[in-house]
């Protein structure tokens, strides 16, 4: 099948590299013209649990470049702040029958289906980690596997051929319901983003502080009671992250399984991890935040389910973007009264 991918930075770098070395028909569409250079001309590097590898690619640096191709996948993996926009230029590249499939973290499949088609979006929920180091050099730092679906639950000939695809890379299945397996993924990386964001410290440090587990666990107990109210059945995330625990708040063992359980899967998976938005903050660039534990707070004000948490998480991150508030451990002190 004749890829595209946009937006080559962790998340897309990572799948790239390892979709073209498994032999398929994988091109690059690059932000400026110097990064087409430098991976033209020193092809795309990956380390970390996959290895060492170095994938070489046809390169562009703009739309109009593209002019008479035409694409079966199109992969984006661009900020959510710029899918949309990346969708709508790109749809005529597309192929009659071809996908369009957003990398993103966070619930954007039905938004991507009003630009692109309901018979052409397809919705990732992505179980790996990976840190960009520059502009083409990325970083796997954890492997896990990754669920596909369609709005509705879609399921056309071609989405059978892209999960082959993925499967090249790590264990890939459909969903007939994204949405509830994005969801799992959505309270871990909202967990994860929000305590290293406030505290400027890569996971397996922040985590040791007791604050900081009890934050963990009240993000993800609040994105647990919204996802309550729309009727959405969260499934575990992993091995051991079993939600319907959190719901058991008031349960003194529980709680201190649950403690015990982010403490493990955090330095099991995400040790030296910086993620996305802490490091978004310290470029000084705009985070994901609002589609991260911003859905919840949006969803719980449709839906009447209070969530002061994440509210006063997004409010801080906010802040954090505009300088008006320091990245400090000092934050977590914010939360006392909440949680």
């Amino acid at each position: 099948m004749k890829t595209l991918l946009i937006g080559a930075g962790a998340i897309g770098g990572t799948m790239a590299v390892l979709t073209k070395n498994a032999g398929y028909d994988v091109s690059v569409l690059c932000h400026s013209a110097a990064t087409k250079t430098l991976i033209e001309n020193e092809g795309f590097r990956l380390h970390g649990v996959k290895g060492d590898i170095t994938a070489n690619f046809t390169c562009y640096d703009s739309v109009d470049a593209l002019q008479g191709e035409t694409f079966d996948i199109i992969m984006i993996a661009t900020k959510y702040q710029a899918m949309l926009d990346v969708a709508k230029a790109t749809l005529p590249l597309l192929a009659e029958n071809g996908l369009v499939v957003g990398l993103q973290n966070g619930i954007l499949t039905n938004s991507l289906a009003e630009v692109v088609g309901r018979n052409h979006a397809v919705g990732v929920m992505i179980g790996f980690g990976a840190t960009r180091n520059a502009a083409n050099d990325v970083t796997m730092t954890s492997v896990g596997t990754l669920v596909l679906g369609m709005p509705g639950g879609a399921h056309p000939q071609q989405l059978d051929a892209l999960c082959e695809m993925f499967n090249a890379v790590l264990p890939t299945t459909i969903s007939n319901d994204i949405t509830r397996e994005q969801y799992s993924k959505l309270i871990i990386n909202s967990c994860i983003n929000a305590v290293a964001a406030i505290t400027g410290q890569v996971l397996g440090k922040c985590i040791e502080d007791r604050r900081a587990k009890k934050l963990f666990l009240a993000i993800a107990r609040e994105g647990m009671y919204v996802a309550r109210a729309m009727g959405i059945k969260v499934p575990k995330y992993g091995k051991l992250l079993n939600y319907n625990l959190l719901m058991l708040m008031n349960n003194a063992y529980y709680n201190w399984c649950c403690q015990l359980v982010v403490s493990i899967t955090v330095k099991a998976k995400y040790m030296d991890v910086k993620p996305s938005t802490l490091q978004s903050l310290e470029k000084g660039e705009k985070t994901e935040i609002d589609i991260f534990n911003g859905y919840f707070v949006e969803k719980g004000k449709q839906f009447g389910v209070p969530t002061p948490v994440n509210s006063l998480i997004v409010e801080m991150i906010h802040e954090i973007e505009d300088g008006k508030r320091a990245i400090t451990p000092d934050n977590l002190s914010a939360f006392e009264a909440l949680i």
